[in-house]
Formats: C-alpha cells, structure tokens, sequence
C-alpha cells in the first residue's frame, strides 16, 4: 500500500519515455513520408495548382499543386474602391475574439450571458508534451 506512489511515479515516467519513442518514430515516419512524396512528384509531375490524379494499376495517386493566397489588409484598403464592388473578390467574416470572450465571462456576466446564445463551446484535445531532463544539469 505504501508503494502506490512509487508505482505510479514509475508508470508515468515509463509512460513519459514512451511518449518520447513515439514521437521520434512519428517525426521520423513524417520525413520519410515527405521525402516519398517528393520522389512521387518527382516522377509524375504536378500541376501548379488543381488535382490531377494518375492510374497506377493497384493504387491511384492524387497530386494537387497548391498556391497560396493572402490579402494585405492595409493595401486592399486603398485600392478596393477602384474596383466594382460586384467584381471585390474579398468576403468579411466575423471571427471570435476569444480573450475579449473570457473577459466577459469574468468582468461581464450580463453581456457574455447574451453574447453565450452565439457561442457553441465544447472541450478541446488536451496536449501533452513530454521532455528529457539531463539529470547531470541538476
């Protein structure tokens, strides 16, 4: 019975090298993936933007060229009225200011109770994240 925190303090600390061991195998299965893809690329091509898939007999294989697209704020600013606002290809969203929607929670009750109404809150993935500590360092 005395042992239970010895066992346990084991138990998480082989939980926690094992942790370790995955994520290492992870990153190394992330490089070779990536390094496979690129050889794949190498050898079927893509297109600088859209999907194009291939037959391979057994498999198929799907390359999509992606390009990026940003908006500097400030510049579309000065120039969007020199465009018909029928032809503006930009669209204004609402996005959720989640500190302001803590601190309404704490210091305004009767606004986060109205503002809450438009809110669906479910709990996230907890993290975890687990290092080596170089026990020659202590």
């Amino acid at each position: 019975m005395g042992n239970d925190g010895q066992d346990k303090e084991t138990t998480v600390r082989q939980l926690s090298q094992a942790w370790l061991d995955a994520k290492a195998a992870e990153d190394a299965a992330r490089t070779q993936r990536v390094g496979i893809e690129e050889a794949i690329i190498a050898r079927l091509g893509s297109r600088e933007e859209g999907a194009q898939t291939h037959d391979l007999g057994d498999f198929k294989a799907t390359i999509t060229g992606v390009i990026n697209r940003t908006l500097d704020k400030e510049v579309w600013e000065s120039i969007k009225e020199k465009i018909a606002v029928d032809r503006r290809p930009v669209a204004y969203e609402p996005k959720l200011d989640v500190s302001g929607v803590k601190w309404l929670q704490k210091n305004d009750p009767d606004t986060y109770r109205i503002l809450a109404q438009a809110l669906t809150i479910k709990p996230g993935k907890t993290n975890v994240k687990v290092t080596a500590v170089n026990k020659e360092k202590k």
